[in-house]
């Protein structure tokens, strides 16, 4: 018997063209919703869940799925029912989750076949497990440089829309990259970085070497892993950290932890190494790896946090932890 499977399309997506869309409800297996804010994505969601469903696919970027979860989470306790599988349909800016699970380009042929993957019974759930941060879930989840770049290029992005013309002639990239030029680069330069200290709260943790092999050192609960300045802090459960950037080489070693990186290279460094960490193949002596079940952050300013390609506000503390398995078609 089919699935029964709805879309919610973020049409906020660069992906999320009209043509994509029309493909959708052309192809007429499941149910297809758009949605242009989060309270549009929170009504959506909850009378999907209301009405009872195999599976919800998500057509964005990665920070669509993450707040696409919160918001099935929500939905699911208030109506007492079981989360459904989800899918992802590959239409965001960053696509790392996209990437991971083996989604289809996101094109018109594409997402029809993501969405025949999904109705079709015949093709079993994958348990795939995330990261529990500030009670989101997510593939990816830290502090940093990255972090930093995305609160700039919110910060820069709110003073462009207030000019119709700029709002309509500067487009997603554009705005990343001057973002990256006029804020993040200057404050990398110039400022200091804030200082992190990672600590251990379950599990012994492991350390990994550059040779892709343990080092033999466990850190106990309780015990410091790591303390340095922050270019970096950051967890994944899978290897893609947006763009293609394969950050997390042994986010996979392992089903009971996921990667904790900490790292605390200057921008050269961080510059000559870019092809190597799209390889999965950036190691250095500024960058330590470590495979955890949970941990803290504990820095000594307030700095942006990020939860796969979402901003969760800032934060002198957080906790990274492994959550339960979800289901992915």
């Amino acid at each position: 018997m089919p699935r029964r499977v709805a879309v919610v399309i973020n049409r906020s997506a660069p992906g999320a063209t009209r043509k994509i869309v029309r493909a959708l409800r052309d192809h007429g297996r499941a149910q297809i919703h758009e949605t242009r804010s989060l309270d549009d994505a929170r009504a959506t969601i909850r009378t999907i869940v209301a009405r009872g469903v195999d599976a919800v696919i998500f057509g964005g970027g990665d920070g669509t799925v993450v707040m696409g979860l919160a918001l099935l989470a929500e939905a699911c306790r208030g109506h007492r029912r079981p989360e459904p599988a989800i899918g992802v349909l590959r239409l965001g800016t960053g696509n790392a989750l996209a990437e991971a699970i083996g989604a289809e380009p996101g094109t018109p042929r594409g997402v029809i076949a993501q969405v025949e993957r999904a109705c079709d019974d015949r093709h079993a759930p994958r348990a795939y497990h995330l990261i529990d941060v500030l009670g989101v879930r997510a593939p990816f989840a830290g502090v940093g440089v990255d972090a930093q770049l995305l609160e700039d290029q919110s910060t820069l992005a709110a003073v462009i829309d207030r000019v119709p013309v700029a709002r309509a002639v500067i487009g997603t990239r554009a705005r990343y990259a001057a973002s990256v030029a006029l804020l993040s680069a200057p404050r990398f330069a110039l400022r200091a970085r804030p200082r992190v200290v990672v600590r251990n709260l379950g599990a012994p943790s492991e350390e990994m070497g550059a040779d892709r092999a343990p080092t033999g050192r466990t850190i106990a609960a309780g015990e410091v892993m790591w303390e340095g300045a922050c270019t970096m802090a950051a967890g994944a459960t899978i290897p893609f950290f947006g763009f293609g950037l394969q950050m997390f080489p042994f986010a996979r070693t392992r089903r009971d932890r996921f990667h904790l990186r900490a790292a605390d290279p200057g921008v050269t460094e961080i510059v000559r190494s870019t092809p190597a960490a799209f390889r999965g193949e950036y190691f250095s002596p500024r960058v330590h790896d470590f495979l955890v079940e949970r941990v803290a952050l504990e820095l000594d300013v307030e700095v942006p946090v990020e939860a796969g390609g979402e901003l969760l506000g800032r934060h002198a503390r957080i906790e990274l932890a492994l959550a339960p398995p979800i289901s992915v078609l």
